[in-house]
């Protein structure tokens, strides 16, 4: 510990270069809750709000409340982190657009290694055609399909991972925990 934190006060001191012999990466022990994140020993619990993308640590917990209309996208990482989207059909204040949440979500992937992604929802009021072009930004709005096939090879398709690994399912409204 007292090596990191002389490590960070070297490259504080001078941000253009790095000191000879030492190692930028800053290591904090796996429940030192020193620089944020949980307790020790706790896991988080993050709520995922319309048009927002979350992610948590191993053991972690997403919950989507309000589930109505929408769509809750979950990717479900081999470390047992989770990384989860709330794509609504109409853009919420202060949210993302439906066709920009899969691409956040990939960019908070990463190339972290993917168990399996789970898209659940109101599956059956959504066309694929809104995860690549909100309704607002639509010049023609394709009309609601149930077409759970579609979301799988889009979501698939835009995260880069084989459909096989998506899920879809139809769920009641209400709050989803994942």
């Amino acid at each position: 510990m007292a090596g990191n934190a002389a490590t960070t006060r070297a490259l504080a001191a001078d941000r253009g270069r790095t000191p000879r012999g030492t190692d930028p990466t800053v290591q904090r022990a796996e429940n030192d809750d020193a620089g944020g994140g949980t307790a020790a020993g706790a896991a988080e619990t993050k709520s995922v709000a319309e048009g927002e993308v979350k992610s948590v640590g191993p053991g972690g917990t997403i919950t989507y409340p309000s589930v109505t209309s929408c769509l809750t996208i979950t990717v479900y990482l081999r470390d047992g982190g989770k990384v989860g989207g709330h794509a609504s059909l109409f853009k919420a204040a202060g949210g993302m657009y439906s066709d920009q949440i899969l691409l956040a979500i990939k960019a908070q992937v990463g190339k972290s290694r993917v168990e399996r992604i789970d898209v659940s929802g109101a599956i059956s009021s959504w066309n694929p055609a809104y995860l690549k072009t909100a309704i607002e930004n639509s010049s023609t709005v394709p009309e609601q399909k149930n077409d759970p096939e579609g979301i799988r090879a889009v979501v698939s398709s835009v995260l880069g991972r084989q459909a096989k690994k998506v899920s879809v399912q139809e769920t009641p409204d209400g709050t989803l925990t994942r």
